[in-house]
């Protein structure tokens, strides 16, 4: 579709597509306008199909909806078309050292050749011209091969960096395939690896693994008051204060729109309640400029669950428990977390 977007063609899409997003009240994201550019120009048939679908419902459109739906459709497909340009390369790459293999087979059989040859002229050589002639033969084959054994080694050189390079694009894709685009944590899918490989190691080891869930507290109030910009300024911002307290084998996640999970392997529940009273503190201790005019937008909260997984525990219920913890720092004033144990334990002063 890229073609058609620099056409005069092009500039009608892209003023459907934000003209739609403005009156179905979508933040501009460059995730968001790649959808809703797709959409305006009929050029992805699924895609359509589903957002057409939510937007005859006539409701809002939620992020963690939009997200999800650039995820399967834009993310995925560049995870495809990066295998299947990895796995093209290096088929590529392990034909020409095949050849190269082949032809160092057939020249090291000529030499053989050239030495059982060398072997039977050496016992019928009679004089200096012959053996002369002999020597030389042998020199010149030697010197063939020499090449060729440096022209393979540099051959397998160039391969094993091209391999190399190959593979550390592909990391690299699924690192952002695995990445919120909004705040450079973690997405849905990499939260949904995390626990399973904590809950692993909490089983094999036996060692603790805690979930924190964190909620903004009033966010669709900032949202309809200062505008969807100020509204990911202020995601970006919690987003960044989870990174902060938490360790580097933690997964800090954006759970869903303004919702985000700490996935903490090796970590007591103690432990985790202390990160989310650090978060906690942060958060309400800071007063947020808006970035465009500099407006006071004054103080937001946060509200937090915190759990720690038992044995045999499901993820899905481990999940549950902490999102009834969530609910219950809500329930009971906000700017607070809920602990296991008890319905209050360790909530803040309001």
């Amino acid at each position: 579709m890229s073609g058609r977007l620099q056409t005069s063609e092009g500039i009608d899409i892209a003023r459907k597509a934000l003209d739609l997003m403005a009156e179905r009240s979508v933040p501009p994201t460059p995730q968001n306008y790649a959808l809703f550019t797709h959409f305006a120009s009929d050029s992805n048939p699924g895609l359509c199909e589903e957002l057409r679908k939510a937007l005859d419902q006539g409701g809002p459109l939620e992020s963690a909806f939009l997200d999800e739906l650039y995820d399967r459709h834009f993310t995925f497909k560049r995870i495809q078309d990066a295998v299947l340009e990895v796995g093209g390369a290096m088929s590529r790459e392990l034909g020409a050292v095949v050849k190269t293999l082949e032809t160092a087979e057939r020249d090291t059989a000529a030499y053989g050749q050239v030495l059982a040859g060398a072997s039977g002229e050496l016992h019928q050589a009679t004089d200096e011209a012959s053996i002369k002639r002999m020597i030389e033969g042998l020199v010149a084959a030697t010197a063939r091969m020499q090449r060729r054994s440096r022209d393979l080694e540099k051959r397998l050189v160039e391969t094993s960096q091209e391999v190399s390079l190959l593979k550390t694009n592909l990391e690299k894709v699924r690192e952002e395939s695995m990445t919120d685009a909004l705040t450079g944590v973690a997405n849905r899918k990499r939260f949904d690896e995390a626990m399973r490989t904590a809950r692993r190691e909490a089983d094999l080891k036996s060692v603790p693994m805690s979930l924190v869930l964190c909620d903004i507290d009033h966010f669709k109030r900032f949202n309809d008051t200062w505008g969807h910009q100020t509204g990911d300024q202020i995601i970006r911002f919690v987003a960044a204060c989870l990174s902060r307290f938490s360790k580097d084998y933690h997964v800090v996640a954006r759970y869903g729109g303004e919702e985000f999970a700490v996935v903490l392997p090796r970590t007591s529940l103690d432990e985790a309640r202390a990160i989310a009273e650090k978060v906690r503190s942060t958060v309400e201790s800071k007063r947020l400029l808006r970035k465009s005019t500099s407006e006071d937008l004054g103080n937001i909260t946060v509200s937090l669950g915190v759990s720690q997984y038992r044995d045999g525990e499901s993820i899905e219920a481990l999940i549950e428990r902490c999102d009834t913890n969530l609910y219950k720092s809500k329930q009971t004033g906000r700017n607070r977390y809920t602990c296991d144990g008890s319905r209050m334990d360790g909530a803040a002063a309001a």
